[in-house]
């Protein structure tokens, strides 16, 4: 648990610098697109748990237990009509000092067969004739019954210990197997119709000296065979009876003593699954649970997308204005229209203050640049409020005062801070202006889906159950993961919706080609300079520009307020991103400086086997 909670303290900083980089704002088509991500990502993270025992497998080797032995393996076994077996197993075990007992294990996965499922019953375990104490458990994900013998709270005495377990395997026969063992006796008078194949001894990291094991089969035995490993030397006798014997001596740590039976009875029903034990952490072992997962991820995917189209507001017409709305600047047109005011907010009010002569913007070179401010406090009261507060946050709002913009961690800090206002300043405008409104169900869907992700992560995991009890949350989340979006969880008034049908329509004026919406620029060659800033923060500075060219023929003229031109239009297209670069690079240097400031550093076969402890 805790190195999960490291690895997600080390990714999450990426993972959520990865999302912000492709897919937000959260468009229509960049939520086709998240949700399509996020759906191979739910598929990924339910077969965590295979790929993870894989990656396991590969690093851990069985340790041996060169201290204890095995003396004396004696078992008996019944097996029944059925197909279940009732055993008797009873083992002398040389224990070291310091040794609590022995575990036996019982995997729920079939050697031959990985598609048929035993499951284990321990219906009693004595220690030298009396009742022990056990503890049961399942472990590997649910695919091994564990029996933990022995007292925990004190050790035995070195020496030999007699252990009688008592167990009911179910499923232990299976439909006829090719292949051949080692060691082999009798033959099949007719084709077999079910087989007896089981690992009579188990994986046990101990030598056994001596192992002898007695079957009574529920019909007479065809070919009967076994194997000491895969190799190995055995004696097995009993062909042409219902009663099988196989011994073995001197079997090596992790050596099993396999058995098969050919039988010409009736091959009972089976627990089988579709997919093979392998995929139990992922499935678990029941069809029908997971048909109803299925079923419950189909509608969670539902309810989620309805509740996320539920949240859509109506667009009203956007006709298509030849001025932005009185007295809102870049910032507030751009929040109008998205409920955002968009990655470009900062710059485009600095550029809107320098057109209306309240700073001057100075490049030093092409990577430093000073903000000067130019007006007095009367005319700073003149300009609209998200504008002003930012000359406030940038110190320049009195004549002289100036701003070097060139990536220190100070001034970084500064402009962090501005940045994050002007979203802040949009929000508490839209809101006292009555241009939005709460949406608590809005609220409610974007917290619904954040806890869903997190259910989804903890159940991919590995923490709760097979995995595929994460598809339902994570269904719910991809359908409704446009709840996500910008503008969720407030609803636009009729005032708002007002507003947003102007802006969204003097946008279109700056986006759309001439061809279709004609602009006399000869006439109102002011104005498009003066709709350069909204243009910027819009996102559409490169359509308002390539439509003054398609309109005029000419390149567009330079602004005045913006003086570093030298070589021209395109000069300045290049100095306005030279400008937004700086800038980003003061908020990357602040990013790296608090992030690396003080702070926590986060930096089988049936049959199963057993062991001591």
């Amino acid at each position: 648990m805790q190195l999960l909670v490291r690895l997600a303290a080390a990714v999450m900083p990426w993972v959520t610098g990865v999302f912000y980089r492709l897919f937000w704002p959260l468009t229509t088509a960049r939520m086709w697109a998240l949700m399509a991500v996020l759906t191979v990502l739910a598929g990924l993270g339910m077969l965590f748990p295979v790929a993870r025992d894989g990656v396991i497998a590969g690093f851990v080797s069985p340790t041996l237990d060169l201290d204890s032995e095995i003396t004396d393996y004696d078992a008996d076994y019944r097996v029944d009509a059925d197909g279940t077996l009732t055993a008797t197993e009873t083992l002398t075990v040389r224990l070291p000092a310091g040794r609590h007992g022995i575990f036996r294990y019982f995997p729920v996965g079939h050697p031959a067969d990985p598609h048929v499922r035993s499951v284990p019953t321990v219906t009693e375990v004595s220690q030298d004739g009396h009742p022990a104490a056990v503890h049961y458990s399942w472990s590997d994900d649910g695919r091994s019954y564990i029996a933990q013998i022995g007292d925990r709270h004190s050790v035995l005495a070195p020496g030999s210990y007699t252990y009688t377990i008592r167990y009911r395997l179910t499923s232990t026969l299976i439909a006829p197997q090719p292949g051949h063992l080692p060691t082999e006796q009798g033959h099949n008078p007719t084709a077999p119709t079910a087989t007896f194949f089981h690992n009579v001894v188990g994986y046990w990291p101990m030598r056994t000296r001596s192992a002898h094991v007695r079957v009574s089969l529920p019909g007479p035995a065809g070919l009967v065979g076994c194997a000491d490993g895969a190799f190995g030397s055995c004696t097995v006798d009993g062909a042409g009876t219902d009663q099988v014997s196989v011994s073995a001596d001197n079997l090596l740590s992790y050596t099993p003593l396999t058995l098969r039976v050919d039988l010409a009875v009736p091959l009972p029903a089976q627990s089988q699954l579709p997919w093979t034990e392998r995929y139990d952490t992922v499935l678990g072992r029941s069809l029908p649970l997971v048909a109803l997962v299925a079923v419950l991820a189909m509608a969670a995917a539902g309810g989620g997308y309805l509740w996320m189209r539920r949240s859509r507001e109506p667009a009203p017409g956007f006709p298509v204005l030849y001025a932005p709305p009185r007295g809102l600047g870049p910032a507030h047109c751009a929040y109008l229209v998205d409920e955002s005011v968009g990655e470009h907010a900062l710059i485009a009010t600095l550029l809107y203050l320098a057109e209306r002569r309240l700073v001057r913007l100075q490049a030093v070179d092409g990577q430093r640049w000073v903000v000067t401010g130019l007006a007095d406090p009367a005319r700073w009261a003149q300009i609209d409020p998200v504008s002003r507060q930012l000359g406030e946050r940038l110190g320049v709002t009195a004549v002289g005062n100036s701003l070097f913009v060139d990536g220190g961690p100070d001034v970084a800090a500064t402009v962090s801070r501005a940045r994050e206002a002007i979203a802040t300043d949009c929000q508490q405008w839209a809101r006292e202006q009555g241009i939005v409104a709460p949406a608590a169900g809005e609220r409610v869907g974007r917290f619904a889906v954040i806890g869903a992700v997190i259910v989804a992560v903890i159940v991919f995991a590995g923490l709760v159950g097979p995995t595929m009890w994460g598809l339902p949350p994570a269904a719910f989340a991809i359908g409704g993961i446009g709840l996500l979006a910008t503008g969720v969880g407030t609803r636009r008034t009729d005032a708002g919706r007002a507003w947003w049908s102007q802006a969204a329509g003097f946008r279109r004026l700056l986006a759309t080609p001439s061809a279709e919406r004609r602009f006399d620029f000869a006439a109102r060659t002011d104005l498009y300079l003066a709709y350069i800033p909204y243009a910027v923060a819009f996102g559409v500075a490169d359509a308002w520009a390539a439509k003054y060219r398609m309109a005029t023929g000419w390149e567009p003229p330079i602004p005045l307020w913006y003086p570093f031109v030298c070589d021209g239009p395109r000069f300045f297209a290049a100095s306005l991103d030279s400008f937004s670069a700086t800038v980003s690079s003061s908020l990357r240097s602040y990013g790296q400086a608090t992030s690396a400031g003080a702070g926590m550093s986060w930096g089988r076969g049936g049959g199963g086997g057993g062991g001591t402890w």
